[in-house]
């Protein structure tokens, strides 16, 4: 028996189209790899800040009306790190009452409820483009007429 000889024409080796397009597609693959893990990363910053301005607005919300009284108004200004906040305090209502001391039954004290209506901006700047989150509540403030 004779060996085979390869015949002519049917190299075993690859052509170099074959690892052209070998090339094309595992760049392809790299590079759709790269904006899947760079589009992640991008994700987990916008949610960090979105995370930090919103404990930001709740603290700004939680100190309306704590030890003072509630006015209307429109103010604003930063808290670093990029973050800027709005504060707008609307009054909605008023209503007369009479409330009487607990210690003594016949004091009385003429009583303003008024309703405030509440809303709290935070906003940053990523990439030129403006994130904002927004917080709005009611409070109600107790206010003698003598004001106290």
């Amino acid at each position: 028996m004779r060996p085979e000889t390869p015949q002519a024409g049917n190299d075993a080796g690859f052509t170099l189209l074959e690892v052209m397009v070998a090339f094309a597609i595992s760049a392809l693959a790299i590079a759709l790899l790269y904006n899947g893990a760079t589009g992640g990363l991008n994700a987990t910053a916008t949610a960090t800040r979105s995370e930090e301005a919103l404990a930001l607005a709740r603290s700004h919300l939680a100190a309306i009306g704590r030890g003072e009284a509630i006015l209307a108004q429109e103010t604003s200004g930063t808290d670093g790190d990029g973050y800027s906040w709005h504060l707008r305090i609307r009054q909605l209502g008023q209503r007369e009452m009479t409330l009487s001391d607990s210690d003594s039954a016949n004091d009385t004290k003429p009583t303003n409820a008024v309703l405030f209506d509440v809303q709290v901006r935070e906003s940053w700047e990523v990439a030129g483009r403006t994130h904002e989150i927004s917080l709005e509540s009611r409070r109600l403030d107790m206010r003698t007429v003598d004001g106290g």
